[in-house]
């Protein structure tokens, strides 16, 4: 009799590998058009009238060229990341201490079928530009999680848990395109130790890992 179970391994908390390898490049991308739209141009026309020595006026048209820049002071900021829902509901809130230094915390859910459990995270954000929270960062954190999948095999019942537990740093940027509305993107890697266990001495469906995983990070929310 063969034994049937929900198979996954560390890295199905990441992409498969070319699909991540495309993220990773459309992320880049983005932030870097994201960089380069953090200072808008604004361009105005003149017309100028002066009088030269003759007496004689000139009629002239000058146009000025400058840049504007969001400084709209946020403190507060609750966000999600869709990319992260094909394997967890999460929620991470966001609180600046200083111009240069955010903390936060999230939770998440597993949304894979047969799998249950809880996670948590905290995050530092040391923006060098003080301008926090918008704007270029760079964010060492840590998760814990502990999921459990649940298998009936030959008239038992076999749990199987595991526990992922990593730390990592992540480079990013964090937008604010409305006066609310919160944008942010990162790109990181993460370290994991993953233990896996089962009941009855039997083969846990999970496997244990260590080792480094790319990580990337795409939010939404909102700030105030």
């Amino acid at each position: 009799m063969t034994r049937s179970s929900f198979e996954l391994d560390p890295q199905s908390l990441n992409f498969p590998d070319l699909t991540m390898r495309r993220l990773t490049v459309a992320a880049l991308v983005a932030l870097v058009s994201l960089t380069t739209m953090a200072t808008a141009q604004t361009r105005t026309e003149e017309t100028v009238t002066t009088t030269d020595s003759t007496g004689k006026e000139v009629t002239s048209k000058v146009v000025r060229v400058g840049t504007s820049e969001d400084i709209t002071i946020r403190t507060n900021m609750i966000v999600v990341n869709p990319l992260k829902m094909f394997l967890f509901y999460n929620l991470s809130y966001y609180h600046a201490l200083s111009k240069s230094i955010v903390v936060g915390g999230g939770l998440q859910m597993p949304t894979i079928s047969g799998i249950s459990g809880f996670g948590a995270n905290a995050e530092m954000r040391w923006h060098p530009s003080g301008k926090a929270m918008r704007g270029f960062y760079v964010a060492p954190n840590v998760s814990f999680n502990s999921l459990t999948n649940t298998t009936e095999f030959d008239n038992s019942t076999i749990e199987s848990s595991v526990t992922p537990i990593s730390l990592g740093v992540l480079v990013g940027w964090q937008w604010f395109p409305g006066d609310d509305f919160a944008i942010g993107l990162g790109l990181g890697v993460d370290y994991y130790w993953v233990s896996a266990d089962a009941t009855d001495g039997e083969t846990s469906v999970f496997d244990s890992y260590d080792g480094t995983a790319p990580a990337l990070r795409f939010d939404i929310g909102y700030a105030w």
